[in-house]
C-alpha cells in the first residue's frame, strides 16, 4: 500500500496555507479573524462557510462541512488522503514521493508528467517536417514562431496511437492513462484521443499543464474543436486558457478581457493586448465569476459577432453581475471573432471598441430592438430581463437595472416592481429545497452533551489561562459520548499551542471530521467564563450519579417483584441521594 511519510505529510500541511488555498475556489471576505463565503460543498445565497486562519481549518455552518486543508481538497476534488498529499505538494513546490515501486500510485505527480511529456511530443511535431502543412497554416493565420513557442503550440499527427507508444516507454500505470483523458478505451484497444489537430495546451494558473484542445486540421471533420475531458486535474467550469500568462497583466490594467476561443487570445495576446483570458469550450460559469472576482470586478466581453456569440455575451454578462463584477460588451464586427478582427485591422480599432464598450443591459436592450418591439413582445422581453435582474442579490445593482430599464424603455417603474415581485412569488410557490443533511454538534442537545462540548470549546481556545483552570477541575471520566472523549483526551495534554489539523485528522471518519472541526471552529463568550465552567463540570459529576439512582430504584422493583427485601438498595439511593445534594450547595 502506497504510505507518505509523516514527516513529509508535515511539510505539506506547514505549507498549505488555508486561506490562499480555499480562496483559489471561494470568493472570501474577512469579517473579524475569520474569512467568510459561499460554500462550494452545497447550494446557498448567504455565506456560511467560515475559513480560520489562525486554526487552519474551514467550517460551513450550513452542511458541516469541515476539517483541515487535506480535507477540503479531498472533498472538493473527490479524492483520497494520498492523492491530496500529492496535490497540495504540487501547489506549494514540495516534492512527495512514495516510492520507486509505488510510482502507479503517484497519480497527481505522473497526471502532470505525462501531461508535460504530451505537449513536448506534440510540440516537437509542429516543427518537425511532419508539422509544414499545420505550420503553413497558423503562420497564415497570423501568427509568429515566437508566440507558437510561448504557449507551446503543438500538432497531434494522423495517427491513432503516436502518443500512446511514446508514453509506454516511461510505464505509467493504466490508472494514469485512463485518468489523463488524454486517450481512448474501446473493445478494440486504447487509442490517442486527440488526432490530425492543432494542439492548444491548457495551463493551471500556477502554469502546469492540465488538458488540451485540440482544431481540426480536415475541414471535413464534424468536430471542429475537441477538448479534453474533465479530469482529476481539469474542470472547464474552473479554468480560463491564458491565465497563466496574463494574471499580471490583469493586475496592473485592473480589468480583463474575455474571449470565447484559443486563437482569439493568442492573436489578442500576440498584439500587445494580454490582459485578456479565453473560455475553454464551454460557456462562462459561476466558478468562472468567481475565480475572475480574485483578480479584478471589471470585466469586457469580446465574443464572436454572431448571434450566438451576442447571445452567450449577453447570459456572462448577467452572471457576472449576480458576483457583484461589472461587465461590459465589446461591439466585434458583424459575422467576424476577434482574431479575424485584430488581424484584418490592428489592435488600435479593438482598443478604440474596448473604450466605448456597453453595459451588459444596455447591449442587451440594443441588440435585441426592444424599443421598436411591438407590446406583447415587449413585455415578454422585459419579463426575460426581469428574471435576471431578480437573481441579483445586490439591492444597489438590482435598483441600478431596475432603474436604467425603466428610463430605457419609457416603463413606469413601479409596474417593473411589480412584475418581478410576480415573478418571484411564482418562482417561490414550489421551491426545490437541495440541503444537504446536516450532521453535527445540533445533534448533541441534551444538558449533559452540551456540557461536554462547551468544556471542549474551552480548552481548544485561545486563552491559556482559561484552559488551565479548567484542565485543573476536570477529569477524562467526565466526558461520555465517544467522540467528545477521544476529543478531550487530545486537547487536554496541550498546554501551549494546538495544532488544530492535526487534532482533525486523528479521527478517521468524515462525519466525525466535521463535527470536531464545528466544535473547533465555535466561538466561545468569555464574559463569565468561571461560571460557565463551574455549572458544566457540575452537570458532568451529577449525571453519573442521576443515572445510579435511576438504576438502584430499578432494582428495588425488581426486588419488590419477586418478594424480596430491598433494603440495601433503599439505603443505596439514599446515600447518592446525599452526594447529590452536597454537590448542589
Amino acid at each position: 500500500m502506497a504510505r507518505v511519510p509523516p514527516d513529509l505529510i508535515e511539510r505539506v500541511r506547514d505549507a498549505a496555507d488555508i486561506v490562499d488555498l480555499v480562496s483559489k475556489y471561494v470568493d472570501l471576505k474577512k469579517r473579524g479573524q475569520n474569512y467568510f463565503g459561499l460554500c462550494p460543498f452545497h447550494d446557498e445565497k448567504t455565506p456560511s462557510f467560515s475559513v480560520a486562519p489562525a486554526k487552519e481549518i474551514y467550517h460551513c455552518f450550513g452542511c458541516g462541512a469541515g476539517g483541515s486543508a487535506f480535507d477540503f481538497i479531498m472533498e472538493y476534488e473527490k479524492i483520497g488522503f494520498i492523492e491530496a498529499i500529492q496535490w497540495l505538494g504540487e501547489q506549494y513546490g514540495i516534492d512527495v514521493r512514495i516510492s520507486q515501486e509505488e510510482r502507479g500510485n503517484e497519480l497527481f505527480p505522473n497526471l502532470y508528467e505525462l501531461h508535460k511529456e504530451a505537449m513536448n511530443l506534440y510540440h516537437e511535431n509542429l516543427f518537425s517536417k511532419n508539422g509544414e502543412q499545420a505550420l503553413s497554416y497558423l503562420n497564415k493565420r497570423g501568427f509568429k514562431k515566437n508566440i507558437l513557442k510561448q504557449f507551446k503550440i503543438g500538432l497531434a499527427r494522423d495517427s491513432w496511437n503516436i502518443l500512446l507508444t511514446h508514453v509506454k516507454k516511461m510505464k505509467y500505470s493504466n490508472e494514469v492513462l485512463e485518468k489523463s483523458g488524454l486517450f481512448i478505451k474501446s473493445e478494440k484497444g486504447t487509442f490517442d484521443r486527440f488526432r490530425n489537430r492543432i494542439m492548444f495546451p491548457i495551463f493551471n494558473t500556477y502554469g502546469k499543464v492540465i488538458a488540451f484542445g485540440g482544431r481540426a486540421l480536415d475541414s471535413e471533420d464534424p468536430a471542429k474543436y475537441l477538448n479534453s475531458p474533465e479530469t482529476v486535474l481539469y474542470r472547464k467550469r474552473d479554468n480560463f486558457y491564458g491565465l497563466h500568462a496574463s494574471r499580471q497583466h490583469i493586475r496592473e490594467k485592473e480589468n480583463v478581457i474575455i474571449v470565447e476561443g484559443y486563437m482569439d487570445f493568442l492573436q489578442l495576446y500576440q498584439a500587445g493586448i494580454q490582459n485578456v483570458i479565453a473560455l475553454s469550450g464551454t460557456a462562462l460559469t459561476e466558478n468562472h465569476a468567481m475565480k475572475i472576482r480574485k483578480f479584478t470586478k471589471q470585466v469586457f466581453l469580446a465574443y464572436d459577432g454572431d448571434s450566438a456569440g451576442i447571445d452567450a455575451s449577453i447570459r456572462a454578462g448577467y452572471i457576472l453581475l449576480k458576483l457583484g463584477i461589472d461587465p461590459k460588451i465589446i461591439c466585434v464586427p458583424n459575422k467576424m471573432d476577434p482574431d479575424d478582427w485584430v488581424k484584418r485591422s490592428g489592435p488600435d480599432e479593438f482598443n478604440n471598441a474596448l473604450g466605448n464598450a456597453t453595459s451588459t443591459l444596455k447591449f442587451h436592450i440594443r441588440t435585441k430592438m426592444a424599443h421598436s418591439l411591438p407590446a406583447i413582445e415587449k413585455s415578454d422581453f422585459v419579463g426575460e430581463v426581469l428574471s435576471q435582474i431578480g437573481s441579483i442579490n445586490d439591492g444597489i445593482i438590482r435598483s441600478e437595472l431596475l432603474k436604467f430599464l425603466a428610463q430605457d424603455l419609457g416603463i413606469d417603474e413601479e409596474d417593473l416592481l411589480k412584475k418581478l415581485k410576480t415573478q418571484k412569488s411564482k418562482s417561490f410557490q414550489n421551491p426545490v429545497l437541495d440541503i444537504p443533511e446536516k450532521v453535527g454538534i445540533n445533534q448533541m442537545k441534551s444538558k449533559i452533551q452540551r456540557a461536554q462540548i462547551e468544556l471542549i470549546k474551552i480548552l481548544a481556545g485561545d486563552n491559556l489561562d482559561v484552559r488551565q483552570e479548567v484542565r485543573e477541575k476536570i477529569q477524562l471520566d467526565y466526558f461520555h459520548e465517544p467522540i467528545l472523549k477521544e476529543l478531550a483526551k487530545l486537547i487536554i495534554p496541550l498546554y501551549d499551542e494546538i495544532d488544530y489539523p492535526n487534532v482533525i485528522n486523528k479521527f478517521d471518519l468524515k462525519d466525525e471530521r466535521k463535527m470536531v472541526t464545528e466544535i473547533l471552529m465555535s466561538d466561545l463568550d468569555l464574559s463569565n467564563v468561571s461560571s460557565l465552567i463551574s455549572d458544566c463540570i457540575l452537570t458532568l459529576k451529577v449525571h453519573p450519579i442521576k443515572e445510579g439512582i435511576k438504576d438502584v430504584r430499578i432494582r428495588i422493583r425488581e426486588l419488590e417483584e419477586k418478594g424480596e427485601d430491598p433494603s440495601e438498595a433503599i439505603i443505596e439511593v439514599a446515600q447518592l441521594q446525599q452526594e447529590l445534594k452536597l454537590l448542589s450547595i
